[in-house]
């Protein structure tokens, strides 16, 4: 546990692209309204209904849970994955998550023509494509004519690496430096101003902050472990001298940096 004066130097590090920050911010109705009107250049969006954290059960399978799900007035959910590690396949992840919103949210019965929409909206520390481009629109299409199909499910990359100057990518800057007040996107700033800046916000922020911590030496940890590997130690070793990591993460990890070395 620790003490006041840790929890206020750990919320004061924390930005809008730490998930765990995130998930208190977007608990704000009309914050989430603002993110998503200035991403999607819809300056009229209107969100109806938004849920940070929403877990999709899928018996005997994989389920997952959403950083950010919303409702617009069309009807349209809207997901919003963060991402800061480029550790995964995570253009199968935008995959899977809009097969699972479809699977979830489609009613019974209902004729094709009629689904909703769907946007996976996935922001990233990292420049995913390496194009340098602040956002990324990625749809289908037929590949011997080009011509763009329409399914119903906008592909949406955005990251904080590439700053080309756009209202988006100045957002995509503050959710990397969360600090102070910006008048283009005042109902965000001014949540984050509330959680770092007011005691009310900062007794809120209580369970986020223990959650950050224990991230934060997670995230250590595994660093030691790879630092461990790499210098030729077991996985039996490595097990021992850091014991809340998983044998099965440990031996994960040794398979990936051994295959890397090949």
């Amino acid at each position: 546990m620790q003490t006041n004066t840790e929890q206020q130097a750990l919320i004061k590090q924390l930005n809008v692209i730490d998930d765990v920050f995130f998930h208190k911010i977007t608990e704000d109705k009309a914050v989430c309204e603002e993110i998503l009107q200035i991403i999607l250049q819809k300056p009229k969006l209107k969100v109806i209904d938004a849920q940070a954290q929403r877990f999709l059960r899928n018996i005997g399978a994989h389920s997952v849970i959403l950083d950010l799900l919303c409702e617009d007035e069309d009807g349209a959910r809207i997901n919003v994955e963060m991402q800061k590690t480029d550790d995964d396949d995570h253009v199968k992840r935008v995959r899977f998550n809009s097969s699972n919103i479809d699977t979830a949210f489609t009613e019974k019965g209902l004729d094709y023509k009629d689904f909703p929409d769907i946007y996976v909206i996935f922001i990233s520390k990292f420049d995913m494509f390496l194009e340098g481009k602040t956002i990324y629109h990625a749809g289908i299409f037929l590949r011997e004519t080009g011509t763009i199909i329409n399914d119903g499910i906008h592909r949406i990359f955005v990251n904080c690496a590439v700053d080309d100057g756009s209202d988006i990518a100045e957002l995509m800057q503050y959710f990397k430096n969360s600090t102070g007040k910006n008048n283009k996107f005042p109902k965000l700033s001014d949540r984050v101003s509330y959680f770092k800046e007011s005691k009310e916000g900062a007794d809120a922020m209580t369970q986020v902050v223990e959650e950050y911590a224990n991230k934060k030496v997670l995230e250590r940890d595994k660093e030691t472990a790879k630092l461990f590997l790499q210098n030729g130690a077991s996985v039996e070793l490595v097990k021992k001298s850091i014991p809340t990591l998983s044998v099965e993460f440990i031996e994960k990890l040794n398979l990936q940096l051994t295959t890397v070395e090949q």
